[in-house]
């Protein structure tokens, strides 16, 4: 069963379970810059303590009501939840005036403490996408979306992955992708996948460049989270550009601009799960999947079951 919760859902998609919160981010607001952070409330439904929450969920669930966490959330894109559970880490693309960074903000206060902004004394793009190893290693992309949609100033740095080591000092990895995005990690955490959206209709230069829409696999070390190897191509998306990724048991899921695409881990696309709208971001909280589309959120149930 699907359902679709209308509501201003961008990017994000980050599920919280001891408030049981499904946090997002918003479409961007200009004149002046904006994005907010929202979530939708499921505390009714008793997700954490139990497993059969989804049969008492019925198209009542549709009538739920986004409420807003942070009104100006510094043109924010995605997000993840800390390694504690206390807080979202959260990219910031920034905008003319303000920085753009990884930071961490507080769930109970909004405090917020900058974690990255920076390398080799260069601002960083536009933070896109932001994932956290079980050793607890932070990496994130940082595309130039800013600049390409006219709220950031000309990027200083080529589009790149950066790695937050649990311990020691940041390093970027040139994955040789043009438009670095989506992440996820193999439930080994010894892959790491990353899209490459430069074929997004977003650049309008006349570079010479390969213009992909793909999904690409590269050797991850879980202990010392270095990124090694070449590219391996894993397969692109018909429509859209391939973007929030998350892995699933045997199962690698990435939303496109027609559904939820579904691949093994070694990258083999099987199958995928059609929707009316573009799939941006995916959550998964226990069987369910969870979608935001911009004009709302997608809950399937039981999302095994709907693979075509």
């Amino acid at each position: 069963m699907t359902y679709f919760i209308p509501c201003d859902a961008h990017e994000g998609c980050t599920y919280v379970p001891r408030q049981q919160r499904l946090y997002f981010s918003t479409t961007k607001k200009m004149d002046p810059p904006r994005v907010a952070i929202r979530y939708l409330d499921f505390s009714a439904y008793h997700l954490e303590k139990d497993s059969r929450w989804a049969d008492r969920i019925g198209k009542e669930v549709e009538s739920l009501r986004a409420e807003e966490w942070l009104h100006d959330a510094r043109m924010a894109n995605s997000m993840c939840l800390s390694p504690d559970g206390n807080a979202l880490l959260v990219c910031e693309q920034g905008d003319m005036d303000r920085p753009a960074q990884l930071t961490r903000l507080d769930l109970a206060t909004q405090e917020r403490t900058v974690l990255f902004d920076g390398y080799e004394t260069k601002p960083l793009n536009s933070p896109n996408k932001v994932i956290v190893s079980k050793q607890g290693h932070i990496v994130i992309s940082d595309p130039d979306y800013g600049f390409r949609q006219g709220f950031r100033p000309p990027p200083e740095l080529e589009p790149s992955l950066y790695v937050l080591p649990k311990e020691g000092t940041p390093f970027a990895f040139d994955c040789g992708l043009e438009m670095p995005h989506g992440l996820a990690l193999s439930p080994d955490e010894r892959t790491l996948y990353v899209t490459d959206t430069s074929n997004d209709g977003a650049h309008d230069d006349d570079v010479n460049l390969k213009r992909r829409k793909a999904v690409y696999a590269y050797d991850f070390d879980p202990i010392t989270a270095e990124i090694t190897n070449n590219p391996r191509y894993c397969f692109p998306v018909d429509r859209g550009v391939p973007d929030g990724s998350l892995t699933d048991g045997d199962t690698l899921l990435v939303g496109g601009g027609d559904g939820i695409y579904i691949a093994d881990l070694i990258g083999n696309l099987r199958s995928k799960i059609n929707l009316d709208r573009t799939a941006v971001n995916l959550a998964i909280v226990s069987e369910h999947l969870f979608v935001t589309a911009d004009e709302g959120v997608y809950l399937i149930l039981n999302w095994r079951e709907q693979v075509n």
